[in-house]
């Protein structure tokens, strides 16, 4: 007995499912249409669950390729899933203007993901004092006063490395940014990655990114550069809450994969076991 729809990507009513593609577990791909659009969806057993697997991810992405290859499509992020026909055609119907709209703008475009990774550079410490000059006089010899200057020495430390990861992202997307149709930056996710962006790219210029990325990294010898896809428009399509993202808690939500906007191997693809932003909303990406 099925329990819910499993959505794959969004797409004109008219594109064709690849006769050789089937959906997890073995089940049969089928459209569901609304208007103009359908949703690429699967049923699921009577457990209504995808366990948020290497093998599972790694299905999810080979679908929403093969489907993006055979036409205009709009990817949906892994584990969404809705429960039964009605409920998706009634997300459809709801989000009709924004789906048309986005497969419009992104149905035949593809995603390069970016990632810097440095060493934090080390920042000069400067005069402490104007972080006390409000407060009330307190011994300069005693703990509270060696606390508040030890916490202003390293807000002053984290906002000189924040500024100069946001230089080195200006710089590189100085060079890059020519290339592309729109792109995404997030500046100092981690201490050592400086920066992380995906960028939007028709597929006919994505030899020519290459091409520049190459020589942006010959400049910096200093920074690693990773370089992933190409991959369907993941981080552009506008994001909407509606559906479940279910795994192994029935009808719960939890991180979920996507292929990663760095990888291991420069250029690419890389084993999709990464977390997608945002994991922790409650809503389907590329979808209703």
């Amino acid at each position: 007995m099925a329990s819910g729809c499993y959505v794959y990507a969004i797409v004109t009513r008219e594109t064709r499912i690849p006769a050789h593609l089937v959906g997890h577990g073995g089940a049969r791909l089928f459209k569901i249409p609304c208007g103009e659009l359908a949703a690429v969806t699967s049923a699921l057993d009577e457990t209504g669950l995808v366990e948020p697997s290497a093998e599972h991810v790694l299905h999810h992405e080979t679908v929403v390729e093969a489907v993006c290859q055979a036409g205009t499509a709009l990817p949906v992020r892994f584990g969404t899933v809705l429960a039964n026909a009605d409920a998706v055609t009634a997300a459809l119907t709801e989000r009709q203007s924004i789906l048309t709209a986005d497969l419009a703008r992104l149905g035949d475009k593809v995603e390069l993901g970016l990632t810097v990774l440095w060493e934090p550079p080390l920042v000069q410490e400067g005069p402490m004092q104007e972080g006390l000059r409000d407060s009330e006089p307190i011994d300069p010899r005693g703990p509270g006063a060696r606390y508040l200057q030890a916490r202003l020495r390293r807000r002053h430390s984290e906002a000189a490395i924040r500024s100069k990861a946001k230089e080195l992202a200006r710089n590189l997307d100085e060079a890059l940014g020519p290339e592309t149709l729109d792109r995404r930056w997030t500046i100092l996710p981690t201490p050592r990655m400086a920066a992380r962006a995906a960028y939007l790219l028709d597929p006919l210029q994505v030899r020519r990114f290459r091409e520049t990325f190459d020589e942006t990294r010959r400049v910096h010898p200093e920074l690693r550069f990773l370089l992933s896809g190409p991959w369907p428009p993941y981080s552009f399509v506008t994001p909407t809450r509606i559906g479940e993202q279910r795994t192994a808690v029935q009808g719960g939500s939890v991180a979920v994969a996507r292929p990663p906007s760095s990888s291991p191997r420069e250029g690419g693809r890389a084993a999709i076991n990464q977390p997608i932003d945002r994991a922790d909303k409650n809503h389907l990406q590329g979808g209703m």
